[in-house]
């Protein structure tokens, strides 16, 4: 989507392994001073991420049921996904996190993962709350969060076949809930796990589990 070289400049990290070799763990921790300079690149990288649901929503409004076929005097996009609760941007922000580690920080050592797309078009709940605030204001309720992977990141060889695939999957502690602008304001230290299950973090971080297949 964007480069990866402000990321790896943002964040430095370690690796651990057990000594059976079946489990990774990698603990990222973002450098002293390196805040602020990300923020615009970490914002085009969110923003790149929720497009395609936006195009769903701008798509679907082009099909009219009035016969007399007016145009569309409103974007159905409109306060997507901002106006959302904090704990649906808390997961938001996770999914687009765990993409983000595979495409740009070599999971299993291995460089030129790719996320194509994102899955909150499937959050379908979320989009008939946000036309149903459309109609009559107020502030967003929680809603079920979306089942299934966070996203999946592809390997792909030289005639574009897929070779390779990872399920990523994330979770945020409760006290990681302060979002400016659909972005989190205190990243603090970001772990991401090569692991088969999900082990809670300390408080204030990211968990990431990737899966390779």
């Amino acid at each position: 989507m964007v480069s990866g070289i402000k990321f790896s400049d943002w964040l430095h990290n370690s690796v651990t392994e057990s000594s059976d070799k079946k489990y990774r763990h990698r603990l990222f921790k973002e450098h002293p001073g390196k805040h602020r300079d990300i923020l615009s690149e970490l914002t085009l990288y969110v923003q790149n991420a929720h497009e395609d649901a936006r195009y769903r929503l701008r798509k679907l409004a082009e099909n009219s049921l009035d016969p007399l076929d007016p145009k569309p005097t409103f974007d159905p996009a409109a306060g997507y996904p901002e106006i959302f609760h904090i704990q649906t941007l808390k997961g938001y922000f996770g999914e687009i996190f765990a993409g983000l580690i595979a495409e740009h920080f070599s999971p299993f050592g291995e460089d030129g993962w790719k996320v194509p797309a994102f899955l909150f078009r499937f959050h379908g709940v979320e989009f008939q709350q946000l036309e149903l605030l459309r109609h009559t204001g107020g502030t967003a309720d929680l809603r079920p969060g979306r089942t299934g992977d966070d996203c999946l990141a592809f390997k792909l060889d030289k005639e574009g076949e897929i070779t390779r695939f990872i399920y990523c999957e994330a979770k945020c502690t409760p006290s990681h809930d302060t979002f400016p602008s659909g972005l989190a304001a205190n990243f603090g230290n970001f772990t991401t796990a090569n692991r088969y299950s999900v082990k809670s973090m300390g408080s204030g971080c990211l968990s990431f589990m990737v899966r390779k297949h």
